[in-house]
């Protein structure tokens, strides 16, 4: 049997392993919340630093705030993973 449940930030394994081969992954993590992981995205994003993101933690909550850093890890047995850290701040949607 395999599992048809959506993958979260919070189901996906640490290090993230993409459903895709050799795909790269972006970690999303709060600095604000001691670098908590809040998304994880298919495929290689890299925000400027200063950009402002926006992510959907529910349907009545986001979080929103500034890029303070993104770094790319190169291993040598798996995809490269991008991991931006971000100050965000919990509002409502």
């Amino acid at each position: 049997m395999t599992d048809t449940t959506q993958a979260t930030s919070w189901t996906w394994p640490v290090p993230p392993r993409s459903n895709r081969y050799g795909a790269t992954v972006t970690e999303v993590l709060d600095a604000a919340e001691q670098d908590r992981r809040v998304a994880v995205v298919e495929g290689a994003v890299w925000p400027p630093v200063g950009t402002l993101i926006s992510v959907f933690e529910d349907a009545t909550h986001v979080r929103r705030g500034p890029v303070t850093r993104v770094e790319l890890l190169l291993g040598s047995n798996g995809p490269a993973r991008v991991q931006v850290w971000a100050d965000l701040v919990r509002e409502p949607a």
